[in-house]
Order: C-alpha cells, then sequence, then structure tokens
C-alpha cells in the first residue's frame, strides 16, 4: 500500500504548530547533521551536507563542486528538472526514514501558493520557531519568510503553469515540464513553466531579501543551486512541485508525459546513494508513477482556477475510446503547429523602466492581425538568454501597457512571471554549463485576443513591460539589520526577446 506524502498546512491545522510528521522530521534532520564534519567536505552519503551537495555544492571560486562525483548533478532548464528531483527526493526520503528506524514515514508538502488558500503563503510555524535546539529553523532565509509574512501572492502562474498543454518540446514554445535535450545538464537552459513559478520564485523570495527597490540585500541558501538544499524547508517545497506534476497529469486528458519511444528520456539514468550503502540507479522511466515509488499525495485536486483548453475533456473523461461512463469517444488531438519567429529585438535591459519593442513580420499569412485574432493561431513570447548577476526575486511581464499605466490596472495584459532563481549560476560560463543564461517562454494569446476585442492589438509591433515583484516584510528592522554591505542593483538583460506565431 502506498504512502500518503501529507500537506503540511493541513497537518499543522489539525495538529499544531509541531505535527508528528515534522517531530520526526526535525528529529532525522538533527541526526543527519551529526554526521557532517565540523570543517571540510562531507564525505558521509547519509549526512545532511552531502544530501544537499547533491544538489549543488560551491567550490572557492564560486563553481559547481563535483570533487565527489555525486556532487551538483541537479537538473534545471531542462525536461529532466521533475524526473531528477523526483529521484532526489526518494532518495532523501529514504535516508530519513533509515535515520528514523520507520519506513512508513512520508515527506511532507508545502503549498506555497496555492491558487485557493492565500493562507498556506506562511512558511509553516515549526519552521520559523528560532531556538538553538530547532533543527528546522535556520537564519540563512528571508526576513519575510521567518518573519511568518505571506510571500507575495503570484499564485496565478500556477494555474497558467497547469494549463500548459506540453510537457516538452524542442520547437520553442511553452512548455510545463522543459525544454528537450539529448544529454542531462546542470543547467539547460529552457524552462518549463512549473521550473519558473512556483518553483525558482519561492527559491528566491525563500531565500533572499531584497529593499524596496528590488535591489539585493542579503542572499540565504534557498536562493542558490549551491545551497539550497541546506534548508530544510527545501525538500517539502520540491514535494509539492512533485505533487503539481501529477496535478497536471490529471488535469486534462491530453497532458501527457513524452512518449514511450523517446529513448533520450526515458532511458537517462542518475546516480544516487542508498542507505543500506553503495549506490542505485534511477532510470527516468522508472520514477514516471509516483505509487510505484510506494508513495501518493493527499490531495491532488486542480486549482478552481483552472481553465482547461479549448476543445478539451473534463480531466475526469475517459480518454480510452469510449471505455468509460457515457461512451463518448476521446477527443482528436489538438492541432500543433511548427512555430515560426515573426519578430525579434536584441540586448534588452530587463530592469530597465522603457518597454523593450520587437517589430513584427506582415502578418498576412502568419494570423497575427486583428481580423485574425479568433483564429487557431497561437502566439508566443520568448525571452532568451537572460542574465545577470542580481535580480529582483521575480518580474511581472506585460505586452502593450498603455503609455503611464502600470501592470496592476491592466491584469489582462499579462503575459506571465519570470523568476530569476538560477540567474546567477546560469550566466557563469564553466565546464558544467555554457553561460548562456535563462530562456523563459510565455504563450501570450489570451493578452492578443484581449488587445484585439479592444481594438488595441498592434499586428506590425509589440512593446515588452517589466515590473519587478518585491517581497514586503512588516518587521523593516529586522531586514536593515539583516541586510550585508552595498545593495547589488538589479543588471538583468535578454539576449533577444522573440515573437513566434504557430
Amino acid at each position: 500500500m502506498a504512502r500518503t506524502r501529507m500537506d503540511v498546512w493541513t497537518r499543522t491545522d489539525d495538529e499544531g504548530t509541531w505535527p508528528d510528521v515534522l517531530v520526526a522530521y526535525a528529529r532525522a534532520v538533527e541526526g543527519m547533521r551529526g554526521l557532517d564534519p565540523p570543517t571540510g567536505k562531507p564525505r558521509d552519503p547519509l549526512s545532511w551536507q552531502f544530501q544537499a551537495a547533491m544538489h549543488g555544492r560551491a567550490t572557492r571560486t564560486g563553481r559547481a563542486d563535483r570533487s565527489n562525483s555525486l556532487w551538483s548533478r541537479c537538473q534545471h532548464g531542462s525536461w529532466f528538472f521533475l524526473p531528477w528531483h523526483r529521484m532526489y527526493l526518494a532518495t532523501f526520503e529514504a535516508v530519513v526514514q533509515h535515520h528514523l528506524g520507520d519506513d512508513d514515514w512520508s515527506l511532507p508538502y508545502w503549498y506555497a501558493l496555492d491558487p485557493d488558500r492565500p493562507s498556506t503563503a506562511v512558511l509553516p510555524p515549526a519552521f520559523r520557531e528560532a531556538r538553538a535546539d530547532n533543527a528546522l529553523f535556520t537564519e540563512h532565509r528571508s526576513v519575510l519568510a521567518n518573519g511568518g509574512d505571506p510571500l507575495p501572492d503570484v499564485s496565478g502562474s500556477v494555474t497558467q503553469a497547469l494549463e500548459v498543454e506540453v510537457f516538452a518540446t524542442d520547437t520553442g514554445v511553452a512548455s510545463f515540464g522543459g525544454g528537450e535535450r539529448s544529454q542531462p545538464s546542470f543547467f539547460g537552459e529552457e524552462m518549463g513553466a512549473i521550473e519558473d513559478t512556483p518553483h525558482g520564485f519561492v527559491h528566491v523570495v525563500v531565500g533572499n531579501d531584497f529593499d524596496a527597490q528590488g535591489n539585493t540585500v542579503r542572499e540565504g541558501w534557498m536562493g542558490s543551486f549551491f545551497t539550497a538544499g541546506l534548508d530544510p524547508i527545501f525538500w517539502l517545497h520540491h514535494a509539492n512541485l512533485d505533487r503539481l506534476w501529477q496535478v497536471w497529469l490529471d488535469a486534462d486528458p491530453e497532458h501527457r508525459n513524452p512518449p514511450d519511444d523517446d529513448a533520450a528520456w526515458l532511458r537517462t539514468s542518475f546516480r544516487f546513494p542508498a542507505p543500506g550503502g553503495g549506490t542505485r540507479t534511477f532510470r527516468v522511466g522508472d520514477v514516471l508513477d509516483p505509487q510505484a515509488l510506494g508513495y501518493t499525495y493527499e490531495d491532488l485536486s486542480v486549482p478552481s482556477t483552472f481553465v482547461a483548453a479549448p476543445g478539451a475533456a473534463p480531466a475526469d473523461a475517459p480518454a480510452d475510446g469510449g471505455i468509460g461512463m457515457g461512451g463518448a469517444e476521446a477527443p482528436p488531438p489538438r492541432r500543433r503547429v511548427t512555430p515560426q519567429v515573426v519578430g525579434a529585438t536584441q540586448d534588452v535591459s530587463l530592469a530597465a523602466p522603457a518597454p523593450a519593442v520587437v517589430d513584427l513580420s506582415e502578418p498576412s499569412d502568419l494570423g497575427l492581425g486583428e481580423a485574425d485574432a479568433a483564429a487557431a493561431t497561437r502566439v508566443y513570447l520568448r525571452l532568451e538568454g537572460i542574465t545577470g548577476t542580481a535580480a529582483a526575486p521575480a518580474y511581472e511581464v506585460y505586452v502593450n501597457l498603455p503609455a503611464g499605466s502600470t501592470g496592476a490596472e491592466h491584469p489582462e495584459l499579462l503575459a506571465g512571471r519570470l523568476a530569476t532563481f538560477g540567474l546567477a549560476e546560469a550566466s557563469k560560463g564553466d565546464s558544467v554549463h555554457g553561460g548562456a543564461g535563462l530562456t523563459k517562454v510565455f504563450e501570450i494569446t489570451r493578452v492578443r485576443d484581449a488587445l484585439a476585442d479592444r481594438g488595441r492589438w498592434d499586428p506590425a509591433q509589440v512593446a515588452v513591460s517589466f515590473e519587478p515583484v518585491l517581497p514586503a516584510p512588516s518587521d523593516t528592522d529586522a531586514l536593515a539589520e539583516a541586510s550585508t554591505g552595498a545593495p547589488q542593483p538589479p543588471d538583468l538583460r535578454a539576449a533577444r526577446v522573440v515573437v513566434l506565431s504557430a
């Protein structure tokens, strides 16, 4: 029988600040830390620092430390993001069970950006109790998170991610799971929607502190690939992302993982330490079903804000040609068209107040004109090669904002949000990755339609604006005390801003 990974806030509401699952977790974390050496590199695979180092560990020069063959192996910016982290969580869960002597313990999850429960945007209280004997607390978090303030409400991006129709793609359009790659990569450059927000946004806001202008004033553990696994909340955050993968599959019959004959994905394998000694190797194809790994989730419901794609059957409709009740046949596959680049501009500052203007090709045969807005043509916005050393935790991306107005005045023009987790790592060129930066894709068909309905879609030009999303901790004195050194002003740039039609 499968174990159940539980919602940490549901357990907290039912049992109080310290539900049983967190009491046991804290005990295991303390035991794992006891295996770490007082100085130097960790050597025991069952220790806390070693487990964190598998995700990432930095050398003294700030590069990925691979002095141990199991370290700095996390997968980001590609279709390996979700399966690698599922393997990583399964390994960690087994290590915790080993320390507890309890094979029934299951990792809880923190749904930090729940569109239907804004109250869960607060870090659970057990992680905030600043006691020397609390293994779940760390000072290496943002003042906002440890102060019990809610994360900024960007839960709409969770819904937007769940509405993306394809898991992975090599055509440059929006995907749920990330861009296709033939080989694993510490950072593969093309994030899927789920990896950006909620994943990256929660990382940065829980980890780092920012001033009112969006300048970084302190960096914490969750804010970097190289230290994120040291924070006990990391594992609960990633359990939720793993859960959302299954929610996405259940939300629409046409939401599918890559096909069974895609060897580049299914047969790719990764190695992890085993609690009994030695290592265990997982292939991607081995981890597609959580129940086969021995667990399920307390709640796999789709947010009430979710809107199925046009032509989609209900999420509970049979996809087997009518075997289920009602005998209805499965819907035909949705139209897929190879996208065409219809406009691009280069070297764009995403921190500048002025919008980036993209001139578009003649729309007569591309379906970009207002008269074609109701047609099946889809429009995408790609931000390619995003690099920098400092940035706000996220930016809201708007299309064709009227002059002098703000995004808050025109939510219908929101393309989506860009989280900046991994920015520094993706901007560095070394043997692990080429320093080409992040790439983020938004489908802006709805924005195009909203503008067309108002007679404001310009088929010859698109203006793209970027507005920072800024956390606002209530304890400003603590923020001032925590700030270290001079603020780091944002220097975020994109190599190209591209508009595609498909």
